[in-house]
């Protein structure tokens, strides 16, 4: 009913009592009418045949067949009557208007007459004939002999009247067609007024109805003609003048939208240039500021290995952690602002797991050793397909941060096939995080637990780099945390088939002696190889020089070495002339350029001890 419309509500309103009353008049007229025929047909039959019982009695009590015959045949002249028939005590029959019937069945004792048979076509009643005493004057008779007269009325006979129910029935069949017909005259009378009110009464309404659908639709200039007079027509009034104070509304709004967002759009552009005149100041200084903290990283290092005294430890320590610290944070900034630039597109291609897994176990076993973490990168035979540069830099700031906060227990990463896909998690034993912070940790600068940015805890950078690196190579990060127990970070990347490639190899040919030369380094005029052949010097690799990649290479190939250059210049080159043999290179440069398995980058500022550690894996007999 909720659903229905206004005029089909108006109409249900003015025809339900008129329905009502008229079924229910209509029908307590047919059960009266119906009632009353019965009843009167009832009374008529015991009234009729208490008169024949009462005039059939002399005869029958005299035996005088003919007048009871006469009665009979007298009695088919009453209406609604077909049969009469007289019987005597003991059921025999004596006169009938028609041919004589058979004998009586056994009656009840009855003073009155009863109904005893009644059904769809007929009622048939039977009435007692009863002896009553007459007084007559008989002059034959003594007085001194009384009649014998009996003490109480005796039944003598019987009388049985068979009445028709024809004519009763067809005058209740013409009583109740006359009510259906008045019924539904009254019906259709009702309706018609009905359905005139309703007219009057909806019309007016679904044209408001109408307006309202068109304003909502944006035809704010809708009217209504205001002609239904009364209270509607103040409706309509009422609805015109709101249509046009909103048209009004809406166009003093729309002129204020356009004016704050010509506004906002002004500002919005001016922020937009700032920041990427911002990140691409950063991008274009990052040379020039990576030189000078490079250079200051190698000193620092060099200086605690030429101290001597305790105090001189103390301070070379002070100064390397400082350079850290100040290298650790450039390398986050500077890689924000490349990625905010747009200037990183994805190579992608199919690439293993076990490369990156590699590389990346070497990079990170000695910084969670020092914590006296357990380290493990899981062996997988599983290829992807994805720019495997930009991967690896956001696994690395995966594991970097995971290792950064985690105490005690390990670190461990590992990668599952999930159909065509596959998982790469991250798992740590670490602090946890709770629900509140899941995602405010990918924004930049916010680190839970470290309100006073103590530099031990990083800088907040790492998961902020993890989130564009994701968002470049169209992957979600997904994070599991239990406060206390640790923490899983997931990416799920699209699974390649294995190609038929060689890995390279993970060492070379054996020392050949103490003072052998272990590095070549190309550009001598590089201030940056020259410091980085003094400080792997004191860490046991020897260096010499070389004038061309081509000289380079052959003595990489012959003596088992590893060639160091400068990325961006004639490195180039390099990684574009074919070999049948790789060498290991150590580039470098930018983060996240693309390089081929045997190509090692180390990003600028250098750090002393990550360069230690791949010297270590590329040549473990000096180590």
């Amino acid at each position: 009913m909720k659903n229905w419309g206004i005029r089909t509500r108006v109409l249900l309103l003015a025809l339900f009592p008129a329905v009502t009353i008229a079924v229910t008049l209509a029908g307590y007229m047919v059960y009266r009418v119906s009632s009353d025929f019965e009843r009167d047909l009832r009374n008529y039959g015991l009234g009729l045949s208490r008169q024949l019982a009462a005039v059939s009695e002399f005869s029958a009590y005299s035996g005088d067949r003919e007048t009871l015959h006469k009665v009979a045949l007298a009695a088919l002249d009453e209406t609604h009557v077909t049969t009469v028939a007289v019987f005597n005590d003991r059921g025999m029959p004596l006169a009938s208007s028609g041919v004589l019937p058979g004998k009586l069945a056994m009656m009840p004792p009855a003073e009155q007459p009863f109904l005893m048979e009644s059904n769809n076509d007929r009622m048939v009643f039977a009435a007692p004939i009863i002896r009553h005493r007459y007084e007559v004057d008989d002059p034959f008779l003594s007085e001194a002999i009384p009649p014998d007269w009996p003490k109480a009325p005796e039944t003598i006979g019987w009388i049985t009247l068979e009445l028709t129910r024809a004519v009763t029935q067809k005058r209740k069949q013409e009583v109740i067609s006359f009510t259906l017909l008045s019924t539904l005259a009254v019906l259709v009378l009702g309706g018609l007024l009905a359905a005139l009110l309703g007219r009057q009464v909806t019309r007016p309404i679904l044209r408001l109805e109408d307006a309202v659908g068109r304003i909502q639709d944006g035809q704010l200039g809708a009217r209504v003609p205001a002609d239904s007079g009364g209270d509607l027509q103040r409706l309509e009034e009422g609805m015109n003048a709101m249509a046009q104070a909103l048209s009004e509304n809406h166009q003093l709004l729309e002129a204020r939208i356009f004016d704050a967002t010509r506004e906002l759009e002004t500002k919005k552009d001016e922020a937009e240039r700032s920041n990427l005149a911002k990140s691409r100041f950063l991008a274009a200084a990052s040379h020039d500021l990576r030189q000078p903290l490079h250079a200051l990283s190698l000193f620092a290092a060099d200086l605690r290995h030429e101290s001597i005294t305790p105090a001189q430890q103390r301070l070379a320590r002070q100064i390397s952690e400082s350079a850290s610290s100040i290298s650790e944070l450039l390398d986050a900034l500077l890689d924000i602002s490349r990625l905010d630039v747009a200037g990183v597109t994805p190579v992608t291609e199919d690439y293993p797991l076990d490369e990156i897994f590699r590389r990346l176990n070497a990079g990170f076993a000695r910084s969670a050793g020092a914590k006296s973490l357990r380290f493990r990168c899981r062996a997988t035979p599983l290829w992807v397909h994805t720019d495997p540069a930009l991967l690896e830099r956001l696994l690395c700031n995966l594991l970097s941060n995971a290792i950064r906060y985690t105490e005690k227990g390990g670190v461990l990463l590992l990668a599952r096939r999930r159909g065509g896909h596959v998982c790469i998690e991250v798992r740590d034993s670490g602090v946890g995080i709770a629900p509140e912070h899941r995602q405010p940790i990918f924004e930049e600068f916010f680190q839970v637990g470290n309100v006073a940015r103590a530099q031990d805890r990083g800088l907040g950078l790492g998961l902020a780099i993890v989130s564009r690196l994701a968002r470049i190579l169209g992957l979600e990060v997904e994070l599991r945390s239990w406060p206390g127990r640790g923490s899983v970070f997931s990416v799920t990347l699209q699974l390649a088939q294995p190609a038929n490639r060689p890995l390279p190899s993970a060492t070379l040919a054996p020392d050949v002696g103490s003072q052998t030369p272990r590095l070549l380094l190309l550009r001598p005029e590089a201030p940056v190889l020259q410091t980085l052949a003094e400080l792997a010097a004191n860490w046991g690799f020897y260096s010499d020089w070389a004038d061309s990649f081509g000289e380079a290479r052959e003595r990489a190939l012959r003596e088992g070495m590893v060639i160091v250059g400068v990325a961006g210049d004639s490195g180039s080159s390099f990684l574009d002339s074919p070999t049948e043999t790789e060498v290991p290179l150590i580039l470098l440069g930018p983060p996240g350029d693309p390089r081929p398995a045997h190509v090692h980058l180390m990003p600028l500022p250098l750090r002393p001890a990550k360069l230690r550690a791949l010297l270590t894996q590329l040549l473990p007999a000096r180590a």
